[in-house]
């Protein structure tokens, strides 16, 4: 039995949202979230707590205020992630400058194409182009 890349991503990756894409209509997986979980905060506040237990002896309990600190890293890592997962990785298109700018998030979804002249995308409107029947005017 033959694994479509699709099929093939699915099981090597916990998927946490299955769509298809707003412009191409490719499936997608969408593996973070849009906010931190319950096990980022846990893990937020062991590694703070293990800072703070590494440099007691220097800073005492003040190296509790490394959790603000860690706490944006994670944020900011996480939120990049997800933004990065948002992309289609077939057109371009991202949703996230689809509701800030119009027109930006078109000229963005152009120069992709332009760049890569194999992407399904493309190569699926040369082929219905080709099989649709000439008009006579």
């Amino acid at each position: 039995m033959a694994y479509t890349s699709y099929q093939v991503l699915e099981k090597k990756k916990k998927n946490k949202l299955e769509c298809f894409c707003a412009l191409c209509r490719s499936p997608r997986v969408i593996r973070y979230s849009r906010r931190l979980q319950k096990r980022h905060f846990l893990q937020i506040l062991s590694l703070a707590l293990g800072v703070t237990a590494a440099t007691y002896s220097w800073f005492d309990f003040k190296g509790i205020f490394t959790l603000p600190l860690i706490w944006a890293i994670f944020e900011t890592t996480h939120k990049s992630l997800y933004r990065k997962d948002l992309k289609c990785p077939y057109c371009g298109f991202d949703p996230t400058w689809y509701k800030k700018d119009v027109k930006f998030a078109r000229q963005q979804v152009e120069e992709f194409l332009k760049q890569n002249p194999e992407s399904p995308v493309l190569l699926r409107a040369k082929s219905l182009h080709e099989n649709f029947p000439e008009t006579r005017s």
